[in-house]
């Protein structure tokens, strides 16, 4: 069995030849979830494990919160980044997703900075989603964030770089100051 990856930010693939038994995961959201009509066997199997191998152990569980929202279920994400400049003009991002009626979330400098909360991350160090829509405001594109948004069926992205690297993967780019863009799209869904 051979298994492509994406490394490095998806900047490289390398494909991997397995030999003999091996686990393969594949990261949440990556494919639409299978529907129950295909024909793929499964298979029980006892895992023969050799206790002196492990060299950790398990002392207890603790269920984290998931935080007020789980943007990888969310239909529309209007995601922001470091265009907006400051935390107080995340009011502007707020008004456009409540007249959407979408959800909001950001790139990881966002939330460095303390103003949406960790499970609000879209990105390789965040979390991978694939909405019907996702708005990017005043996001540049860095690998490290598309790797967590490809997957969208329709892009949406505002920028004022018309070089950003965003803008080439967007189905539609609007060049223009975020600041003009966003309270007339708000107005015009309201």
């Amino acid at each position: 069995m051979t298994a492509t990856r994406e490394m490095y930010g998806g900047k490289v693939e390398t494909t991997n030849e397995l030999t003999g038994n091996a686990v393969v995961t594949i990261r949440g959201a990556e494919w639409p979830g299978a529907d129950g009509t295909g024909d793929a066997e499964i298979r029980e199997f006892h895992a023969e494990i050799d206790e002196d191998a492990v060299r950790s152990t398990v002392t207890g569980f603790e269920e984290v919160g998931g935080g007020d929202v789980d943007i990888g279920e969310a239909d529309v994400l209007v995601s922001v980044g470091r265009g907006i400049e400051e935390e107080e003009n995340l009011e502007i991002i707020e008004e456009l997703a409540d007249a959407l009626d979408a959800t909001v979330s950001s790139s990881r400098p966002i939330v460095d900075n303390g103003w949406l909360p960790k499970n609000r991350q879209v990105g390789q160090s965040g979390k991978v989603v694939t909405p019907d829509v996702y708005i990017a405001i005043g996001i540049s594109g860095a690998v490290q964030h598309v790797a967590g948004m490809k997957g969208s069926e329709t892009i949406v992205a505002i920028n004022t770089d018309p070089n950003a690297p965003i803008m080439d993967i967007a189905d539609y780019a609007i060049h223009d100051d975020l600041f003009d863009v966003v309270p007339a799209l708000t107005e015009e869904f309201q």
